[in-house]
This record gives structure tokens, sequence and C-alpha cells, in this order.
């Protein structure tokens, strides 16, 4: 297996055990000890799986039945781009429908993520969308 390949390996990992499934017990086998995160959940300082939990956590919190389906992957060197598209149900958005029914808005969403790899392992991931990606 290229180099390339070992590494959208790594990636497709996160998205589809760990984000999805929800395994941290993976993550320590792919995330860096250096690891950080766009999205700047935690400490801008603080590196490493925490940082990834963090993220997760966040996610979680807001959209239960969370998932990402990732649509293509594509690399240069130790970047790693993948489309992918998100799915769940909001927590805490509401809509009425046309029967009066208040209910949870939907998640779907499209974005894009750029993963580096060092060393063999993820250092740095995070994940672009639109900013108000639900719809009743």
């Amino acid at each position: 297996m290229s180099s390339t390949q070992q590494n959208e390996a790594l990636v497709r990992r996160l998205f589809e055990e760990v984000w999805n499934e929800n395994k941290m017990d993976m993550a320590e086998e792919i995330i860096h000890d250096g690891y950080r995160s766009s999205e700047n959940i935690t400490f801008a300082s603080e590196r490493g799986i925490k940082v990834l939990a963090a993220d997760i956590n966040f996610y979680r919190e807001m959209y239960s039945d969370l998932n990402f389906q990732i649509k293509r992957m594509f690399s240069q060197g130790d970047t790693v781009v993948t489309v992918w598209q998100a799915s769940g149900v909001a927590t805490n958005e509401f809509f009425t429908d046309r029967a009066g029914n208040e209910r949870n808005k939907e998640l779907r969403a499209e974005g894009v993520s750029l993963s580096e790899i060092v060393d063999g392992k993820i250092i740095e991931s995070g994940l672009y969308w639109p900013r108000y990606p639900l719809f009743p």
C-alpha cells in the first residue's frame, strides 16, 4: 500500500470508526500525540486525543445519530482532503410541522475535511461545512 493509500485509510478510520461508531480506543491508534483541530473546542495550547474527544462530544451533544458518509478522498503529500455528507438530528433546534407538531430539525450537510498526517498518524484535522446546516 502506498503512503497516499495509507494516509487515506487513516482518515477513513477517523470518520467511520471514531466519529460514526464512537470507538475512541481506535483513535489512540491513529491520532498523533500532537493532534490539533481547527474546531478549537479546547484551549489552543491543548494537544492530542483530548482535543478530538472534545470535538466529538461537542457535535454529539448538538446532533444525535451524527453520521458522516465519505463521498470522495484525494491526497497531496501528507494532506488528505475528504468530501463528506453529515446527517443527524438536532437536539436543540426545532420547527413546527404542518400538523402543528414540534419536531427536531434534521442535519443534512455537505462538507470538507483537511487532515494532515505525520509519522503515520493524524496530527491535524478540521471540519468545514455550512454555518446553518439544519433543515425542517
